[in-house]
């Protein structure tokens, strides 16, 4: 049997659908984000880096999920590698920052003895 554009199409879509659970949408990866949630740890630091739009432009906070002693919680400016929130090891949400056009936020958790890990910038 030929395999035809149609069959090549529907190959590389279940590809790309594989991939996708494979990665993890939703995960920390170096793409881009969007409007949503996204799962941080580092060791047994985890926090979730939320973009919500917010007057028409996107804003972003880190919410601490489990922070044992000596965990830490930043939310980094990408454009400028100066901290826009934090660190902190303070266990609540931090306020929400502007992260609309001309910005790039990433946020970010590490532990006493493990390593910085951040979600996707946006």
């Amino acid at each position: 049997m030929r395999f035809t554009r149609t069959r090549k199409r529907a190959a590389a879509a279940a590809l790309a659908v594989v991939a996708m659970g494979v990665t993890g949408v939703g995960s920390a990866t170096s793409a881009q984000a969007a409007e949503g949630s996204w799962t941080i740890r580092s060791g047994g630091c985890l926090a979730l880096e939320k973009v919500e739009l917010q007057s028409g432009h996107d804003h972003m906070a880190i919410d601490p999920i489990a922070a044992p002693s000596g965990c830490e919680f930043g939310i980094m400016n990408v454009n400028t590698g100066q901290w826009a929130y934090g660190p902190t090891t303070d266990p609540r949400q931090s306020p929400w920052l502007y992260d609309g056009p001309g910005m790039s936020l990433e946020a970010c958790t590490w532990g006493p003895r493990s390593a910085e890990v951040c979600g996707p910038p946006n």
